[in-house]
Formats: structure tokens, sequence, C-alpha cells
């Protein structure tokens, strides 16, 4: 099985250690409570933060990826951003199927908010990540406790078909739905394309050999409030690469000094 394989071979690759992840000020692991089952979180301190948070969500298509696989982009993003981090390790599909992932982001806001009292509360994630960011602000908005940003790093932001999507980019996609969302099509909004008027301020990184950089510019094109940062030359999961990439830490570190830059009061 894909997922399996997944799990056996790219999730070990990315979890290896990563010599070149800065030393914090603090990074403790949390277990956030919720009425059915503890979710594992791990928070970032950098010692010049100014007591913003962003909630951060991995990619790994809802189905791979954890903590660990996440912690020296996490470590890079709270060294670099000027934003504290709280990593949630939320519910994977199939094992766990749709709502699982989406609750367990909203419950991750929800005790940052209520617990960590952050001056700026955001949530991001890159890839896949993305789209638990976004569920996870739009769930907020109508909850009357609007998120003040999204941090999103070649987002993935629907599972849904989206119209003229490249054949590989939708087989993608539609693979992800089958695995987190089967039997639920047309039924699940936070699966669909979101509406611009749903978002708050919004910082996107792309790749620009990417496919997911059309979901960004799609929302760019509906008018969405985005500040919008291209690295012409990078690929999916650069973030992630950067552990072993000269190359992928430049553009990792241009992306992160963007989205200080798009926060900085």
């Amino acid at each position: 099985m894909l997922v399996n394989l997944i799990r056996n071979r790219l999730d070990p690759w990315l979890a290896r250690p990563d010599p070149g992840a800065p030393e914090l000020a603090e990074v403790r692991d949390l277990a956030i409570p919720t009425s059915a089952h503890a979710i594992p979180a791990r928070l970032y301190r950098a010692a010049d933060t100014g007591g913003d948070l962003l909630v951060f969500f991995h990619g790994g298509g809802l189905v791979s990826s954890n903590l660990e696989t996440h912690d020296g982009v996490c470590r890079r993003l709270a060294a670099g951003s000027g934003l504290d981090v709280l990593a949630i390790d939320y519910r994977r599909a199939p094992e766990q199927p749709y709502p699982a992932a989406h609750d367990d982001a909203e419950a991750g806001v929800v005790f940052a908010a209520e617990t960590l009292g952050p001056r700026r509360l955001l949530a991001g994630g890159d890839s896949a990540g993305g789209l638990l960011a976004v569920a996870a602000a739009r769930r907020s908005a109508r909850a009357d406790r609007p998120l003040d940003g999204l941090a999103l790093f070649y987002p993935l932001l629907a599972l849904d078909p989206v119209e003229d999507d490249p054949r590989l980019f939708r087989r993608g996609r539609a693979w992800m739905r089958r695995q987190y969302a089967p039997g639920l099509e047309g039924r699940a909004d936070d699966l669909a394309f979101p509406g611009a008027a749903d978002l708050p301020p919004t910082f996107i990184a792309s790749g620009g050999r990417d496919p997911t950089r059309l979901d960004a510019r799609r929302l760019i094109a509906a008018g969405a409030p985005i500040s919008h940062h291209l690295e012409p030359g990078a690929t999916h999961g650069f973030l992630n690469l950067a552990a072993v990439s000269r190359r992928a830490r430049a553009q990792s570190g241009r992306a992160i000094a963007a989205l200080r830059a798009a926060f900085t009061p």
C-alpha cells in the first residue's frame, strides 16, 4: 500500500537528524487535551520572539509525516520568522478519516489561544498542512474568534477537483481525497477551494517548479488578501530539503524572511 511505503521510507528520511537546524531558547513537547484523545504537539521558542504564535500543521498528504519529520522546519521557522511555533501532530488518514485532522487543527488553534495567550495568533503549514490551516482559520472566523493571519508554504488548498489542474496534480488531489474523505464527494465545504472572503491576511510562499503555485495564483486572482513570495527554482517541499541542500536552505531562508516581513508590525 502506498501509504505504508511513504511512512516506512519517506518519513524516516525526513526525520533524520538535521545538524544545521538552529538551537532555540525552548523546545517543549505538549499534549493538547480533547474529549476523546490527546493531540501531541511541540512548542518552539527563539530568544527574540515578541509573543506572536504560529500554529503549524505539517504536510504529508494527510497520511504521513509527524513532529519529527518537521522538527528542523519548525526550528528554522521559529528562529527566522519572529514567531513562536506550535507544531500539531494531527490524526492521519486513512485510519482516521475526515474530519479528524480538521478537528485536531481546530483544537490546536483553540488551545493556543486559550492556554498560550499569544499577542497575535496565526495558523500555517506546508503542503496539505496549508489545507488544515485554512480550514482552522475559517472555522475560527465562524466562531467569532478570527485569526490574525495565515502563513502557508506551497499549500494544497483543496482536495475537491479544481478546473484546469494539470493531470498529475488532479490525480494527486483525487488520491488524497480517497484516503482522507472517501464517500464524501460534494458534502464537505472545507475540502473545497476557499473563498477569498473567508481568509485573514495571508502569506504564501510558492516554488516556481511546484504545481501548488497554481492554487496560490487562483486565490490571488479571487481577491484574497495575500502577500505572495515566489522562489522561481524551488520544488515542492523545499523547507524539508533545507536539511540536505544548500540551495533549499537559501530558498527556505528567503521565504521565512519574507514571512517575517509580511507580519512585522
